[in-house]
C-alpha cells in the first residue's frame, strides 16, 4: 500500500505508520516538520518509512511532497492528512500570524495537498482527512482551531461528491480527545482521553471497509444529531504552570 501521511513522528499519524508498515506492508512517506524526529521513526520501521522532512505552513512544500511522492512512490493507494494543530486561547488573544498559519496547516494545506496529488492517485484509492468530533460544538478553548476544522468538515463534504467520480474513496475521521503531544504543543495538558493507537486501529479497518466516515468513539456520532442542543465544551486539560 503506497501511502502519504502528514504529522507522521507522533499522535495518529504515528501509530498509522506502525501498523501499516508492520501489517499491511505498506511503503510510507511519513512527512513532519522535524528531521530528528522523523528519522527516529524510520530507525524504528525500517525500509518502510521515506522522512519527508515539510512545513505545511509553507505551502510550497506541498510541491516537495508531490515530488518526493512521485519520485519514491509513483503512485499512491492511500493519501492521510493528519498533520494538524491548535492553541488554547480566546479568539482576540491570537496573533495575526496564529491565525494565519492555523487556517492554512488545518484547513488550506489538507485540500492544496490532496488537489496536487490526484495525477497519483488510482482508482479505488482513498483519502483520508483527521478532522474532530468537537466541530459539532463550541470548542470554548480551542476556538480557532475548531473553527478551522469545521470549515475543513464542510469542504470535504463537497469534495467527496468529486472524488467519487474519479472512483476515489474519501473517509473523514472525527475522534474525540486524544491523548497526544497536541495538547501540550498547544498550552494545555490532557489527563484523560482516547489512545493514539485505539483511533489508528479503527482508521485502518474503515479503509479496509471503504468507509466513508468514522466517529471515534462511535457513539459520538450523536453530537451530528444534537449539535444545536449541546452546550459550549470545555476539554478536560489543564493549564501548564509558566
Amino acid at each position: 500500500m503506497k501511502t502519504v501521511i502528514t504529522g507522521a513522528t507522533s499522535g495518529i499519524g504515528l501509530e498509522l505508520s506502525r501498523i501499516l508498515c508492520r501489517e499491511h506492508e505498506a511503503k510510507i512517506i511519513g512527512v513532519g516538520r522535524n528531521t530528528e524526529k522523523l528519522l527516529q521513526v524510520r530507525n524504528e520501521l525500517g525500509d518502510c518509512f521515506y522522512p519527508v522532512t515539510a512545513d505545511l505552513s509553507r505551502l510550497e512544500s506541498i510541491n516537495e511532497i508531490y515530488v518526493k511522492s512521485k519520485t519514491i512512490l509513483g503512485e499512491l493507494d492511500l493519501l492521510v492528512n493528519n498533520a494538524g494543530f491548535g492553541i488554547y486561547k480566546d479568539v482576540l488573544e491570537h496573533s495575526d500570524e496564529e491565525i494565519l498559519s492555523l487556517a492554512i496547516v488545518n484547513f488550506v494545506a489538507p485540500l492544496i495537498l490532496t488537489k496536487k496529488m490526484l495525477p497519483l492517485m488510482k482508482e479505488n484509492s482513498t483519502v483520508i482527512f483527521v478532522i474532530t468530533a468537537g466541530i459539532h460544538v463550541l470548542m470554548q478553548q480551542l476556538p480557532v482551531y475548531g473553527a478551522t476544522k469545521a470549515g475543513l468538515h464542510y469542504a470535504v463534504k463537497a469534495l467527496r461528491r468529486e472524488l467519487n467520480r474519479r472512483k476515489i474513496n474519501v473517509l473523514t475521521v472525527y475522534p474525540g480527545v486524544v491523548k497526544t503531544s497536541f495538547h501540550s504543543r498547544a498550552g494545555g495538558d490532557v489527563d484523560k482521553g482516547l489512545s493514539p493507537e485505539h483511533v489508528a486501529f479503527e482508521i485502518v479497518k474503515a479503509i479496509n471497509k471503504r468507509k466513508k466516515e468514522i466517529y471515534v468513539p462511535r457513539y459520538l456520532s450523536l453530537s451530528k444529531i444534537l449539535t444545536y442542543f449541546l452546550p459550549p465544551v470545555k476539554i478536560p486539560a489543564r493549564r501548564k504552570s509558566s
